[in-house]
């Protein structure tokens, strides 16, 4: 596997999980916390991580082919076919397990909010040397 597929994924899962808990603390504040809740926010959480995942693997691929109509196909195909997927283990939790709708699908919008913050971290970063094992990332990050 590509390390800055390995590198750009765990950063979306941190980013997931502290707005996991901080949206679990939210629920615990309301007195609306329950097992449903977590359950919930677990499901959409890993369908949220697996998306993004999928889609760094997806472009990692389709880049590494080197042809840009090829990889521009690929990543539009794997858009709609992850999107079902995201879809369906929503609609597993929420219509099997029960859990919560909200505590399901906000977490859907976690990914997002972390790229949405992915320009701070390189600022930081920026003073320190670039890891070896990202060297040629350019494209993700």
């Amino acid at each position: 596997m590509d390390p800055a597929v390995r590198k750009e994924t765990g950063y979306i899962a941190l980013w997931t999980v502290l707005l996991s808990v901080i949206m679990e603390g939210v629920f615990l504040v309301l007195n609306q916390w329950n097992l449903k809740v977590l359950l919930g926010n677990l499901g959409g959480a890993a369908a949220a991580v697996g998306s993004f995942f999928l889609l760094a693997v997806t472009v990692s691929r389709a880049v590494s082919s080197g042809k840009p109509e090829e990889a521009a196909r690929r990543v539009k195909a794997s858009a709609g076919l992850r999107l079902i997927a995201m879809g369906g283990v929503c609609a597993l939790f929420i219509g099997v397990l029960g859990t919560n709708v909200y505590a399901t699908v906000i977490p859907l919008l976690f990914p997002r909010v972390g790229l949405f913050f992915r320009p701070l971290a390189d600022r930081k970063r920026k003073g320190s040397a670039p890891a070896a094992d990202t060297e040629g990332s350019d494209l993700i990050d």
